[in-house]
């Protein structure tokens, strides 16, 4: 049953998302209009309060836009304001239109949601050898592959989308295959690269051509080095484990494709909005069939909205959460929604579709971590469907709190567990040396100024002692960047043979093995 074909499993969640709503959902024929003073009000009190420095807001009924506007700046200290055509990244809400891009080769009869991924991509392998043999696209797009995200490998240590393709496939799958939803990126890369292929060209040539051409998303871009030269941009703020906002690095995204390689504006972004809520018409033309794009909005997986999730998907106001293609399948206060958010450093982003009210909203912020985009969201749509109110605002706040509350606890009980006066089995200039493995690479170990260092591909870290044979690994470069991996913890453990020499190096949960021979 587990590793069973998806039509089935489809057919069940259906009916199970039609029982938990069922009779719970109120009416939306009373939905009512925005009044723009007050929705003014509410956001400049959202940015205020959770110290956002700009955002943009879009809301679409239909096929009209009823409100878009930008508050502001775009970098903090300075006095260019965001307006609804700034550009903004817009990460994980790009998978919708990798979605959709897929979803046109299927209405063209170029390729099925169900065809095994291999046949349209002669590299792709994965190490689980069912899942190399058996993983289809819609696998692919709705996260249940067995892998997990490894976003480092992205983040840290390639630019080139094939090489990066091949060494996810390497790496370590963390469940069995389709027993799991488990949230993922590179999938995404891959389905956005079949895409391409069909249209000979590359992904954001591709999108530029199916999707931004034709919906008229003139400031739309998958290309990063395009985006770089637009003149009305975001700056990306970070909010510190310390309580600070700082500018931060924009992240390279270009090879992570179909993921979340996507910039735009929340002009252009109103249109696409347009586009899903009028089942793939935009200015009475038809660009993709009702039936396929209603296929990306249909649940495929459930799955529980646990840990970082569950301040996404609250458990007052959510009874289901599901992932369909490119889209999480949702309720909100029992009204079904179709949502995704996208996080890079220093950027959130978020889209949300109610289709039987016919509205869409997209806000962007220039902040993260940050629930900003998420509080903003739930407070018009419960103005807009005319719900008792519930202070978001408020709500995110605490929410963030405990997620920082939350980091705090991991780092003294680390603290707490450390062994007291140990000291490395071997003298340091023995650590040194490289350490290599399948997926992440080689790691090299080297000694400075009296302190071990390890480099990894973009990134150096400074190795203070934890106990025994265990050292933390502290970020120190690039400057620029280190600065939101404040919350994070990373462990680097030596590992010696029975003759004393060291054998491996466990790093970011993976086993490298020490290279033979001059070190």
């Amino acid at each position: 049953m587990r590793y069973s074909r998806s039509k089935p499993t489809n057919r069940l969640v259906q009916l199970f998302l039609g029982v938990v709503v069922w009779g719970f959902a109120p009416t939306l024929a009373s939905a009512a209009d925005l009044d723009p003073a007050l929705t003014d009000a509410l956001v400049e009190q959202a940015l205020r309060e959770m110290q956002v420095p700009g955002a943009a807001v879009a809301v679409v009924r239909g096929d009209r836009v009823i409100y878009m506007k930008g508050f502001g700046v775009r970098s903090l200290g300075g006095n260019e304001p965001v307006t609804p055509q700034t550009l903004f990244p817009i990460a994980s809400c790009s998978k919708a239109f990798t979605a959709t891009l897929v979803a046109m080769l299927v209405e063209q009869g170029k390729l099925q949601w169900d065809d095994k991924v291999r046949d349209h991509l002669e590299y792709f392998r994965l190490s689980d050898e069912l899942a190399d043999r058996e993983v289809t696209l819609r696998d692919l797009l709705c996260h249940r592959t067995g892998m997990p995200r490894h976003d480092l490998l992205w983040a840290g240590l390639t630019r080139d989308t094939h090489d990066l393709i091949r060494r996810w496939g390497l790496a370590r799958p963390s469940t069995s295959f389709r027993s799991t939803w488990e949230y993922t990126n590179v999938p995404f890369t891959i389905a956005g690269l079949i895409a391409a292929r069909y249209n000979q060209s590359d992904w954001a040539g591709t999108l530029q051509k199916r999707i931004f051409e034709p919906l008229e998303m003139w400031h739309s871009t998958g290309r990063q080095e395009i985006a770089r030269l637009y003149p009305d941009r975001v700056t990306p703020h970070y909010f510190t484990f310390g309580k600070q906002i700082v500018p931060v690095r924009e992240d390279e995204v270009e090879h992570v494709g179909g993921a979340g390689g996507i910039y735009s504006t929340v002009e252009d972004m109103s249109r696409w909005l347009r586009f899903q809520l009028n089942g793939g018409i935009y200015n009475g033309r038809r660009l993709l069939s009702e039936r396929h794009l209603r296929e990306t909005h249909t649940p495929q997986m459930l799955f529980r909205p646990e840990g970082i999730w569950s301040y996404y998907f609250p458990p007052a106001v959510t009874r289901f959460t599901t992932y369909g293609l490119g889209w999480f399948v949702h309720d909100y206060r029992g009204i079904v929604c179709v949502s995704h958010g996208g996080t890079l450093t220093g950027i959130r982003a978020y889209c949300l579709l109610i289709p039987e009210a016919k509205i869409g909203i997209c806000v962007l912020a220039n902040l993260r971590p940050s629930l900003f985009a998420e509080a903003v969201t739930r407070l018009l749509v419960d103005r807009l469907l005319g719900l008792a109110p519930i202070d978001w605002i408020k709500i995110c706040k605490e929410h963030m709190a405990h997620f920082d509350f939350q980091n705090a606890i991991a780092l003294q009980k680390r603290l707490k567990a450390r062994k007291a006066n140990t000291r490395p089995t071997l003298p340091l200039p023995d650590y040194c040396g490289q350490y290599a493995q399948r997926a992440y690479g080689t790691a090299v170990v080297f000694l400075q100024d009296d302190q071990l260092h390890l480099r990894w591909g973009r990134y150096t870290f400074r190795l203070e002692h934890y106990h025994y044979d265990t050292f933390t690994a502290i970020p120190v470069e690039p400057r620029q960047e280190v600065v939101s991996f404040d919350r994070s913890i990373f462990e680097a453990q030596f590992h010696l043979r029975s003759n004393g020499e060291v054998a491996t190096l466990t790093l970011f949960g993976q086993d490298f093995q020490r290279r033979k021979g001059p070190q």
